[in-house]
């Protein structure tokens, strides 16, 4: 599988440091976005040392075995139970993180996910959609049918999370996997960058520009809209996919149904 890629972390405009962490190593396919938690003093500890972790581990068990699934959740468990060390020590205790990994394994795409980073695919530059559910109790409403997703995006719980690395010994992420085609664009970010844009804006971004223009017009309109929280993205473009032409009409299905 071959593409380009293009991340960037900021500051923004009102916090004092930034918490947030992201990682790119396209050499084994693996992009990966965490949010330490706002307003805790730690936060970049938990999500700096749960990054590490998991890549460490991840490299290493990508030598042994085949199977992407065990791979993603051994490597995520491993940074769960370090995230959680970090929470209970005396010098950092409290410091906790959200965490959003996207790897590529031949034709298909995992990502292991918790807490409210998201993952977004625009398929065949028209199809667009949220990959990741958060873990927030206004998303639990959705679910429950008493908020609907419109609702939810300014429904005063939509920050307040249900998980987050470093909150218990083990936390088990949401897998999420998919075929890939060529042209897929994927975002990896934090709610920094999300919370100010519509879909259909990040969309025409992801459609119009190249990753690396993407992602500083996304953080560059973040600052200028008001860059309350750190503001972190990753923008991923497939241009040659290893599925086959069965595998790649099945995921241009997944874009049109999924819209």
């Amino acid at each position: 599988m071959r593409g380009r890629a293009y991340g960037i972390t900021d500051l923004g405009r009102k916090r004092p440091k930034n918490e947030d962490f992201f990682a790119m190593d396209p050499s084994i396919g693996l992009f990966i976005v965490a949010d330490g938690l706002g307003g805790r003093m730690s936060g970049d500890k938990a999500s700096y040392e749960a990054t590490q972790t998991f890549i460490e581990k991840l490299k290493n068990l990508i030598n042994h075995y085949n199977d992407p699934k065990f791979i993603l959740e051994s490597a995520f468990k491993e940074a769960s139970k370090r995230a959680y060390e970090i929470s209970n020590s005396d010098e950092y205790y409290g410091a906790m993180t959200t965490f959003t990994a996207l790897f590529f394994y031949k034709s298909k795409y995992y990502i292991v996910h918790v807490g409210d980073t998201r993952a977004y695919l625009l398929r065949a530059n028209r199809f667009f959609y949220q990959i990741t559910e958060d873990d927030t109790q206004a998303q639990i409403l959705v679910r429950k049918k008493a908020l609907s997703p419109k609702e939810a995006e300014t429904h005063p719980s939509k920050h307040v999370l249900t998980k987050a690395l470093g909150h218990k010994p083990i936390i088990r992420p949401k897998l999420y996997v998919g075929n890939v085609m060529n042209g897929d664009k994927f975002l990896l970010c934090s709610d920094g960058l999300y919370i100010y844009f519509s879909q259909d804006e990040l969309r025409d971004i992801l459609k119009n520009y190249k990753p690396k223009e993407a992602v500083e017009i996304l953080i560059k309109l973040a600052n200028d809209r008001g860059g309350e929280d750190n503001i972190t993205g990753i923008a991923i473009e497939v241009i040659k996919s290893d599925a086959n032409v069965f595998e790649q009409f099945k995921a241009f299905l997944e874009g049109v149904f999924r819209k």
